[in-house]
């Protein structure tokens, strides 16, 4: 009987120092280690000229602004839109002082065309419109994966019921999902990051749904 007390002893305790070493790796992970790291003068240096070397191609790209919270689409070095961030938290490393790929993008509830059918009569066919797909139709929610493995959590700030009650959502996703992401991709020692934004209203996220394409490259300045 005291031998099976005191195995429960040791399995309790042994419970408790994993919910100790989660909690704290959750500490570790909000307060967004790597600062000083992040304000080396070297790798301020190197991302301008990652961004020099961008802006010298004819493609658009992307520039996150960790420390100022902005977003600029940019092309030859001039900024053609920018949005202005209203939250922002972060997992993980700091991101790569290099320019990453955007992969592809998640999101719950993705635009849809309307399926073309072929018409029946030559009248059918001069009357047909295009389905073009508008600002409107994008999400203004959704995911970003880059080609370092960082992750991009994008949203609008929840106003009224059904905006709060999907934020219960992304609270379980970024508070328990990703803690644990992050604690299993570190003992396979394949560190992730990740980017929680939330924007002011839903046409500034469904905006950047709209401008970032699989494809466009981009940095991230850190804090």
């Amino acid at each position: 009987m005291n031998r099976e007390r005191a195995m429960t002893v040791l399995k309790r305790a042994e419970i408790s120092r994993l919910w100790k070493g989660l909690l704290l790796f959750i500490v570790i992970g909000l307060s967004g280690g790597g600062l000083a790291q992040e304000k080396d003068p070297l790798i301020q240096n190197r991302l301008a000229k990652e961004e020099l070397q961008l802006a010298r191609t004819p493609s658009l790209y992307f520039i996150i602004y960790l420390k100022s919270k902005t977003i600029a689409l940019k092309s030859r070095g001039m900024p053609l839109r920018e949005w202005k961030i209203d939250s922002l938290h972060r997992w993980g490393d700091p991101p790569p002082p290099e320019a990453m790929t955007l992969q592809k993008k998640s999101t719950l509830f993705p635009p849809k065309r309307t399926k073309i059918k072929p018409a029946a009569s030559e009248e059918e066919a001069a009357a047909f419109e295009p389905d073009a797909l508008e600002l409107k139709d994008m999400p203004s929610r959704f995911t970003v994966f880059l080609s370092d493995g960082m992750q991009i959590y994008v949203r609008a700030r929840a106003r009224g019921f059904l905006p709060r009650l999907g934020s219960i959502g992304h609270f379980f996703a970024w508070y328990v999902w990703a803690p644990m992401t992050n604690l299993y991709s570190a003992i396979r020692k394949k560190p992730q990051a990740a980017l929680d934004i939330v924007l002011a209203e839903n046409e500034d996220s469904r905006a950047l749904y709209w401008a970032f394409h699989d494809g466009l490259k981009g940095l991230i300045y850190p804090l």
